[in-house]
């Protein structure tokens, strides 16, 4: 790996795999099950086309933002002030999404394995893990992504494969039910874990090279199988309606792994998938909170991931109940952070556009002068 601070496309869609991935495939899932219920996976197929299209905006600002800083080059390019106040907001969404993945973390590990231990403790050693991590740099976070994940993949095809002898695919119909209705009532939930793609542009001074249109496009169709997967996963093995009672329907479905007739209980092997999962997305949420703030020096960026760090323990320490932590999820954060960052995405486009429009009015001024002094002349 060279040693300039700077990873490949392929270990940055990696890492988007895991750190997104990890909210497709669980957080997504009671939320939407209820609201669209057996027809959610065309929901999903809906939100994969918009995202796609959605991809070629992210396209045009990558190209046009020249592979540098996005923030910086807004700064330069449009003022300092819409710069600094896009980084600080971006900066605090970042800390907000890490704290909510974090609080996930905690109350499933207390409701499945651990139910005795104080959740403080496990607040405490887990964002002090994610703390060391992000305070690295990208390519430790790469490195420590790939190796992690490969046992991520290998289990979850375990269960999928497994299973196959439990589902019951004609579930799935009739298509449509109850209409149009249900489809689009859910739809917000999976553009919402999709529409993270965004990172993909934040992060684009730490990679080599351009990245091309069709990085986009496969991360944008990576994420969504990973909806689509534990979604018709529970749809079929389960039914909608139990599918949707269920908190988390992507882990209820290690309860039916087995392996002959002797060897079952295997759904411990779902506490290092989303514990590792838990891991890399806090710490590359903490990460991406400190660089969109583009701080140069080391010490500065350590004393403000500290800060960021005691936030995360802080707001987790603060007793919710599961009822008041789910309806805030799919109340606010889940709709906020869509339209967030489909809020910035279209200022970003706006702010290139308008760049790209003074410089050709530019352009067109220098060369009608050379023509009117080649006439003087």
């Amino acid at each position: 790996m060279r040693k300039n601070g700077k990873i490949s496309t392929v270990q940055l869609s990696l890492i988007i795999m895991t750190a997104v991935g990890l909210k497709n495939h669980v957080t997504i899932l009671p939320h939407l099950l209820p609201a669209a219920k057996r027809d959610g996976w065309i929901t999903v197929l809906i939100s994969f086309f918009l995202i796609v299209g959605w991809c070629v905006l992210l396209y045009f600002i990558h190209k046009a933002t020249a592979h540098e800083n996005v923030f910086k080059w807004v700064e330069m390019n449009i003022g300092k002030l819409p710069g600094k106040v896009l980084a600080i907001s971006l900066s605090m969404l970042f800390v907000i999404l890490a704290a909510v993945s974090l609080k996930e973390m905690v109350v499933w590990t207390k409701v499945s394995y651990l139910p005795v231990t104080p959740p403080f403790i496990e607040i405490i050693l887990f964002t002090g893990l994610c703390f060391f991590l992000a305070n690295t740099n990208i390519q430790t976070i790469a490195i420590v992504n790939t190796f992690v994940l490969t046992a991520v993949i290998a289990f979850g095809l375990f269960v999928a494969f497994t299973n196959i002898q439990f589902k019951d695919y004609t579930l799935l119909r009739p298509v449509l039910e109850h209409g149009w209705k249900p489809v689009f009532s859910g739809i917000i939930y999976p553009l919402s874990g999709l529409i993270e793609l965004m990172a993909l542009l934040f992060m684009q001074q730490k990679v080599h090279g351009p990245l091309k249109y069709k990085v986009f496009f496969f991360n944008a169709l990576i994420l969504t199988l990973l909806i689509l997967g534990p979604l018709i996963g529970s749809i079929t093995e389960f039914g909608p309606k139990e599918a949707a009672r269920q908190k988390y329907p992507a882990f209820e479905q290690w309860g039916l792994v087995t392996l002959g007739r002797f060897i079952e209980h295997l759904d411990f092997l779902s506490i290092y998938q989303w514990l590792t999962g838990a891991f890399i997305r806090v710490s590359f949420l903490l990460f991406l909170s400190i660089e969109v703030l583009s701080i140069k020096k080391k010490q500065n960026k350590t004393i403000l991931l500290i800060i960021f760090s005691l936030v995360l323990i802080i707001s987790n320490l603060y007793r919710i109940s599961d009822i008041d932590l789910y309806f805030i999820i799919k109340t606010f954060i889940m709709p906020g952070t869509f339209y967030y960052f489909l809020a910035v995405s279209i200022l970003l486009s706006l702010f290139v556009f308008f760049k790209n429009r003074r410089k050709r009015r530019t352009k067109s001024d220098v060369q009608q002068k050379g023509k009117a002094s080649i006439q003087t002349d």
